[in-house]
């Protein structure tokens, strides 16, 4: 991205709270963390992110050229993150510790601009991302009047879509309805979640769609392999699963969470294997923090027998090996009936690998580049992934599709750019009432 400086157009300064930040990367939040961070160190804006870290894990504070970094360490991590202790207890414990870090994180930035000549507070924004930084931008609106920029990457436990509500989600619920509220700008991955958060009553003229990137050094490093290298991946991943690398390899990627459609992978396999008795599915992530999925994945890949066909590693893997296991894949899936982004689906589309997607995708988000199938049925999703097993060369020119598709719509740094005028657009923005600055 060229570096920009600081004008109209531009946000004079910009505090970040986001509690999923890497190392701690366990889903699709720490991931455009990352990605963010690194396409906004050279954006010509002084930006400083304010994350959660586990103790001694890495370094407290961190300087990424423009981006500032600081790691703040949780109360009740230790709890939170022990299996031994009871599921409510580890919420429990990461809620209060949550808690705590937005009350910290507040009294921070409160400070910082406290600080200021009143000439040079202007154009701050303050940054927040999902329920997890909300009470620190309900904190810096209400107690210090500055402008907040809302991001919502997802709403997986307080919108469920299966219809499930449970006091946790209606408590989440209401913390983001007031962080929307308040908001001068909210901003959303697709079209599909503005749309649903339009129909739920938020400010539909505040809200903005700002699509992610899928540019990914590794990624982009692998995209670009010699024929005979490339081979040398791909034989050397498939040689893992199957015997002399010779099979079907179908590859998941993502967390073990119900909506993101492993479930229905899983209950699927057994029909696939009546027709492709070489097949492997291969099951990449882990469980969200303070769930028991890793263990109900577990059991039903015991339950349906799937257990010759289905390898699960319970782990996330780095993006080199992430993305060497998409280009090995004769098929990448990923069935999810809830999806507000789907980077995952992205980044195997930008290698040029057949994808098949879920319901939950939003259509604009894959196009044309991935199949995309309509009902959460394993034999639907069984018939889709045939599709693709059995024609070569239709997946062949769905793969080309898809790289093309994802290279002429997505870019982190034009995100990059695009998040930094509309954070200058929030600064601009006139008071609100009740939410006077």
């Amino acid at each position: 991205m060229h570096e920009l400086t600081p004008g109209p157009g531009l946000p004079r300064r910009v505090h970040v709270v986001c509690s999923e930040i890497p190392p701690d990367v366990v889903g699709g939040l720490g991931r455009y963390a990352e990605r963010m961070m690194d396409a906004l160190r050279r954006g010509g804006v002084p930006v400083t992110v304010y994350g959660t870290a586990r103790r001694g894990r890495s370094p407290r504070t961190e300087r990424r050229g423009d981006v500032t970094l600081h790691r703040l360490t949780t109360a009740g991590g230790g709890h939170g993150r022990n299996p031994r202790t009871p599921r409510v207890l580890r919420l429990a414990a990461r809620i209060a510790g949550l808690l705590a870090f937005n009350v910290r994180v507040a009294s921070r930035i409160l400070r910082a601009e406290a600080g200021r000549p009143r000439a040079e507070r202007s154009g701050t924004v303050v940054a927040v991302h999902d329920w997890m930084g909300s009470p620190a931008g309900i904190l810096c609106r209400l107690v210090g009047r500055l402008p907040v920029v809302f991001h919502v990457h997802t709403r997986e436990l307080n919108a469920d879509p299966s219809g499930g509500r449970s006091l946790q989600a209606a408590c989440l619920d209401a913390v983001e309805t007031a962080q929307a509220r308040l908001a001068d700008l909210i901003i959303v991955p697709s079209a599909s979640v503005r749309d649903d958060l339009a129909a739920r009553g938020w400010p539909g003229e505040r809200l903005r769609v700002l699509p992610h990137g899928f540019e990914e050094p590794e990624l982009l490093r692998l995209a670009a392999l010699p024929g005979d290298e490339r081979a040398r991946v791909v034989s050397r991943i498939r040689s893992r699963y199957l015997p002399d690398g010779e099979g079907r390899l179908v590859v998941f990627a993502g967390r073990l969470s119900p909506h993101k459609g492993v479930h229905t992978l899983i209950r699927a396999a057994p029909l696939l294997a009546e027709k492709y008795g070489d097949l492997r599915i291969v099951i990449i992530g882990a469980q969200l923090p303070q769930t028991d999925d890793d263990a109900v994945v577990a059991r039903l890949i015991d339950e349906t027998g799937a257990g010759e066909h289905v390898v699960a590693g319970y782990r996330f893997l780095d993006s080199a090996e992430l993305f060497a296991h998409f280009l090995a894949a004769d098929v990448c899936v990923f069935p999810s009936v809830y999806e507000p982004f789907g980077l995952v689906a992205v980044e195997a589309m930008a290698l040029a690998r057949p994808v098949l997607v879920g319901p939950g995708y939003s259509p604009e988000v894959v196009g044309d580049g991935a199949l995309r199938y309509a009902r959460d049925c394993p034999g639907e999703l069984a018939d889709a992934l045939s599709r693709c097993l059995d024609d070569p060369a239709e997946a062949a020119r769905l793969a080309a599709r898809g790289a093309a598709y994802v290279r002429e719509r997505y870019s982190w740094s034009r995100t990059a750019e695009r998040t930094l005028a509309a954070y200058a657009e929030a600064a601009r923005r006139p008071s609100r009432t009740g939410a006077a600055r």
